[in-house]
């Protein structure tokens, strides 16, 4: 295993505020919707690799994030995300972002690992 510089709560935490940062984009600019969405899928593979290391973290992750996280679902559910209608795609990405939210509680989650 690759030592880490980061500790596994900043590292999550700094993913988690990118793919939001990214998801924000989108909702902003209808231009930039597939490249900002794939941009913010694009930290799930490392969110996933770090998971690794913290196991009570993984499975609430797993219960909260579960398809946009982990394969064979993920791939394909930001691509769906990045090509739905845009109103679809409001109501999808506001599930995300607003207070209480999935990144809500997965912050949460990490706060407390």
């Amino acid at each position: 295993m690759t030592p880490r510089r980061t500790e596994f709560a900043d590292f999550a935490l700094d993913l988690l505020d990118f793919m939001e940062e990214k998801l924000r984009e989108a909702q902003r600019d209808e231009t930039s919707r597939v490249g900002a969405v794939n941009e913010s899928a694009g930290a799930v593979p490392l969110l996933r690799d770090r998971l690794c290391e913290n196991e009570l973290a993984q499975t609430q992750f797993m219960l909260v994030f579960d398809t946009e996280l982990y394969e064979p679902h993920a791939t394909e559910r930001w691509r769906d995300l990045a090509r739905m209608p845009r109103a679809d795609f409001e109501a999808e990405v506001e599930a995300f972002l607003k207070p209480g939210g999935t990144f809500a509680a997965l912050r949460a989650i990490v706060g407390a690992a």
